[in-house]
């Protein structure tokens, strides 16, 4: 529990660290496999806590969370997706396991209506499904069929490692934040992250449409 706590406040710290510095450079990439690996052990306690004390929540928040942050980490090897290459074996196993968590936790949602439940829960059931399977399929979409951009894997990398933060802050939001009103601890962090993300990837490909080229703008050593 403690360790859970523990790499849930390191994460916290080091992501906005890395979304800081120059994207690809030794610092941030450090940052970046602190913030992963603290994901990790987050992901894994979660699992146990979340049997253990019968809290779907903490479960279904952590799969996408760490999916995310996974595949944003993957992409970094995907840097010639647009070729057709990269893509591992496991790449697709992720995609269909997470893709068949989602899809149960719809069918999980279906059955609740059809027992004549109600409430918040159905919501948050369907959402997590919906917005996950958005996800998955995007990613397998980019795997079958190539990316016409080159840079695909930068506003890939971007966009799933900002909205796993973004996940894995709304759980913080949720169980600790709960002197805001109403929904407000859900939608929050997703109300500041969202723009972020929109803006360094259009200020991305519209300095690359100016004819910067990728180098200039992100380290690509590892």
């Amino acid at each position: 529990m403690y360790s859970h706590i523990l790499a849930g406040a390191i994460s916290l710290i080091v992501a906005p660290l890395a979304m800081a510095l120059v994207k690809g450079g030794r610092k941030h990439r450090i940052l970046g496999k602190i913030f992963f690996w603290c994901m990790t052990w987050i992901f894994v306690t979660s699992m146990i806590l979340g049997f253990y004390h019968s809290k779907t929540f903490l479960i279904m928040v952590s799969i996408l969370s760490y999916y995310l942050v996974v595949t944003g980490y993957r992409t970094l090897y995907h840097k010639q997706l647009s070729m057709g290459k990269g893509v591992m074996w496991f790449d697709w196993a992720i995609e269909i396991t997470t893709g068949a968590v989602l899809v149960g936790f719809g069918f999980w949602g279906i059955y609740l209506l059809t027992m004549g439940a109600s409430g918040g829960f159905i919501f948050l059931l369907f959402a997590f499904s919906l917005g996950g399977l958005m996800s998955v399929f995007g990613e397998l979409k980019a795997y079958i069929r190539k990316p016409a951009e080159k840079e695909y894997w930068l506003f890939n990398h971007i966009s799933r490692m900002i909205s796993g933060f973004i996940a894995s802050v709304t759980a913080f939001s949720v169980n600790v934040m709960v002197f805001l009103p109403g929904i407000w601890p859900w939608i929050w962090p997703a109300l500041v992250g969202t723009p972020f993300i929109i803006y360094w990837i259009r200020s991305y490909k519209k300095r690359i449409a100016e004819g910067v080229r990728i180098t200039d703008l992100v380290r690509l050593e590892r």
